[in-house]
């Protein structure tokens, strides 16, 4: 994984107003200079620790996002933490140390569940696509902290038209979960809106509920989809936006989905049928992480 991404830098400086010629000055290094930091997929740990001394900010916030750095420190105030003498009110600087306390078992298996995610494992995904780059930290013990993109409600406007922008997926804020591997395959995590899918069962994904979900290529459309195993979907259309249902039939000759909502009120949420010509994405809900 690139942790030092010289884009995150890039919107560092322009959430602060910092302008590039500032930047440049206060760093003493060329306007090229500063664009060739933009551009790198994985900066040096030299140019990364100085361009944390000058503007006062920790690696981790700045490289891995302000929510990461926050559950950190809210590890680091866990009653539970201090496994390593001394090092119990620490709170990692960089993702390195980040992982290599975890490892260590600075911060133990109990207080990583304090970390806003669903520590249920993933089950075993059959979709032959292609790996990405979801980040994920190794906490030991054969568990994994995967780290995705989350479409929250106050995103979903937005995400129709900025959905296949990488600069925009990389700005939306950030969902946690712990599974048992590296998982292969596009991952992103929506937030549940409305109770068009709570029946007062375990089966429910209230509003505010996180679904964990894994993108289905377009390629696999094609074939029926297998809601045997996988029941709920977020299904992304021109026409619907982001919805979240229970797909209870698939028509494959003809590119049909019929739609359920698991609300029994069958007046107000009835089942419907989505053309996927309209579709521009389709994602297998594989974990459901509710409010309580």
């Amino acid at each position: 994984m690139s942790d030092y991404q010289g884009k995150r830098f890039k919107d560092f400086l322009k959430a602060n107003k910092i302008s590039i010629v500032d930047a440049a000055k206060r760093l003493n290094v060329s306007r090229s200079a500063m664009y060739d930091f933009f551009n790198s997929k994985n900066m040096t740990r030299e140019t990364v620790q100085k361009i944390s001394d000058i503007f006062g900010i920790s690696e981790m916030e700045m490289f891995f996002g302000k929510e990461t750095f926050d559950s950190w420190v809210k590890i680091a105030s866990n009653k539970d933490v201090g496994a390593i003498e001394g090092l119990s009110d620490s709170v990692p600087d960089t993702v390195k140390e980040a992982e290599d306390l975890i490892k260590r078992k600075v911060f133990s298996k109990s207080s990583a569940k304090n970390l806003p995610v669903n520590a249920k494992a993933i089950p075993g995904l059959t979709y032959p696509q292609e790996a990405n780059d979801t980040p994920f930290i190794d906490l030991g013990n054969g568990d994994y902290l995967m780290l995705m993109p989350l479409v929250n409600e106050y995103a979903y406007a937005g995400y129709l038209a900025g959905f296949a922008d990488p600069e925009y997926i990389e700005e939306l804020p950030k969902h946690s979960i712990i599974v048992q591997k590296r998982h292969k395959g596009h991952y992103l995590g929506f937030e549940g809106v409305g109770d068009s899918m709570d029946d007062g069962t375990k089966q429910s994904i209230p509003d505010g509920s996180i679904v964990t979900g894994r993108e289905i290529n377009t390629n696999y459309w094609k074939s029926k989809f297998h809601t045997h195993r996988y029941k709920d979907y977020v299904i992304v259309s021109k026409d619907d936006g982001i919805i979240i249902k229970r797909i209870i039939d698939h028509d494959v000759e003809n590119g049909i989905i019929t739609c359920h909502s698991l609300n029994p009120d069958k007046i107000t949420y009835p089942d419907f049928k989505v053309d996927l010509r309209d579709v521009k994405q389709i994602f297998n809900i594989v974990n459901v992480s509710s409010p309580r």
